[in-house]
């Protein structure tokens, strides 16, 4: 992994997005009228959600690809990335219509038997899962449409951070889902005065960057790396 590329690569989706948003917030001075202005503004907090959302999921996507090109095997990655890395295993594991054929005339409906079976052969295969190569899959990064604390903290904890410990600034999540919110459903019909956006981006660039260092610092300290106690 050459951690420099990968640091440069997140730095990169974090600057276009904040040279855009700049972009977009420097029309404000060919506005004449406050009160156009004021409505102008509530475009900006919509990309400005867009912004957050997108930057998250790219970066995070940047940090699974990052670990899938290594090709380490799963007992080499903490738990974590070795539970995410075997999601597919699981879901073929739980299929409820998956049964053991020595079973599947005489007891044709004994769910129970059948789930048994199939936690036997996993135990069987374990040992082999562990030892094959590291795939985490690009649906572990889902945003669920709306970027909420408890779904970035999913994220997070599926993908091995301490979420628990993380600041990840929820009234300032809340407060972006709440205006873009009533601004897509037609509930936040006035404008948005500078004080009030200006406040709201400041706070969204500050998790965004948050984001950014918390991925940093997990590339650098190679912290998907299963580290024995």
């Amino acid at each position: 992994m050459d951690k420099i590329d990968i640091i440069s690569q997140i730095e990169g989706e974090l600057t276009w997005r904040s040279e855009e948003l700049i972009f977009l917030k420097n029309q404000l001075s060919i506005i004449e009228k406050e009160e156009d202005k004021e409505r102008y503004r509530k475009s900006l907090v919509v990309m400005l959600y867009s912004y957050y959302e997108g930057f998250c999921k790219s970066a995070f996507q940047i940090y699974i690809n990052a670990i899938n090109s290594e090709n380490l095997k799963r007992k080499d990655v903490n738990l974590l990335i070795r539970t995410s890395s075997m999601h597919e295993i699981f879901l073929n594991y739980g299929n409820e219509s998956k049964k053991d054929s020595r079973f599947n005339k005489e007891l044709p409906d004994d769910s129970k038997l059948h789930k048994y079976s199939r936690q036997v052969v996993f135990i069987e295969e374990f040992a082999n899962f562990l030892n094959e190569t590291v795939n985490i899959p690009e649906g572990v990064v889902d945003t669920e449409s709306n970027l909420k604390p408890v779904v970035l903290k999913k994220i997070l904890y599926r993908l091995g951070f301490a979420f628990e410990e993380i600041d990840i600034s929820e009234n300032t999540i809340n407060k972006l889902l709440g205006y873009r919110n009533a601004i897509s459903h037609g509930s936040k019909k006035n404008g948005i005065s500078e004080e009030e956006y200006n406040k709201l981006e400041k706070d969204v660039k500050t998790l965004m960057d948050t984001i950014r260092i918390i991925i940093n610092k997990a590339i650098i300290s190679d912290d998907y790396l299963f580290k024995a106690q």
